[in-house]
């Protein structure tokens, strides 16, 4: 009957006393359950931190950042970073029972306090790069545009001379630019689609005989510079038997002709 009308939990609301032997320790335990007696203060309870009484007896609690121990009465610190589950990106570092994110050199923690971000340092300014700053963990370091070398002070940039350092196959000459290079051909002579190669203009073939004045009024350097004139013409021309022909005729008192066709 007491079963069925006391409220649970039962072991603590229902008391049965099966002898008289038993009737002081009921006294003392029912006496302790209405009189509230505060556990806590009557017995040397042991708690390294703080006790709480409950009715008729008492028990241990640690402080935010401990753990009770096997013991029941001392506590240890928490390490909040042991578990894995504190999200920090670099270093966790514990502090009792809590943590706190630090991350490695030369980056700073963001504002989620978790993650790290490299310091800029380039946003300090370019430091006397003379093209383009380049932040790094712990520092910076200069870098050159495309087509310039960096020189060894680390920070200007010359022109890189492609025509020294590449196989440009170029026929006749190399002629660097920023960057890049190009092929040239002598005067007189077209470069090819190839870029490379040059082509005489004699393509269209032709029979071409030319007639010199070779009088001694000409002068001998005067005429120096005829045959340097004939020798740059016949260079520029395809010269074959099934292409341009050139003949050379002289005349002075008399005509004379060099050679035919």
């Amino acid at each position: 009957s007491l079963r069925a009308m006391a409220s649970p939990p039962l072991e603590e609301h229902v008391f049965l006393v099966e002898s008289f032997e038993l009737i002081q320790q009921f006294a003392k335990q029912f006496q302790d359950k209405l009189c509230g007696v505060d556990m806590c203060v009557e017995r040397e309870h042991g708690c390294q931190h703080s006790c709480v009484s409950t009715p008729g007896s008492f028990y241990c609690e640690c402080n935010p950042g401990y753990r009770l121990n096997v013991d029941g009465k001392t506590c240890s610190p928490i390490d909040a970073c042991a578990d894995g589950r504190h999200g920090c990106q670099h270093h966790c570092v514990s502090v009792r029972g809590s943590y706190s994110c630090r991350c490695r050199p030369g980056y700073y923690l963001s504002q989620n306090k978790r993650s790290c971000t490299m310091i800029d340092y380039c946003s300090f300014g370019n430091h006397s790069c003379q093209h383009e700053c380049v932040s790094i963990p712990n520092g910076h370091y200069c870098r050159c545009r495309s087509g310039f070398t960096l020189q060894p002070d680390s920070k200007s940039c010359r022109a890189t001379d492609l025509c020294n350092g590449v196989d440009h196959g170029c026929e006749f000459k190399c002629v660097s630019t920023e960057g890049s290079y190009h092929c040239m051909c002598p005067e007189g002579q077209q470069l090819q689609a190839d870029g490379k190669t040059c082509s005489k203009c004699g393509a269209g073939h032709v029979d071409l005989v030319m007639v010199i004045d070779g009088s001694k009024s000409v002068r001998p350097q005067n005429f120096e510079l005829v045959k340097q004139f004939v020798n740059r013409i016949v260079d520029l021309l395809e010269v074959s038997p099934h292409g341009t022909r050139v003949g050379l005729v002289q005349y002075s008192s008399r005509v004379r002709t060099e050679f035919p066709l």
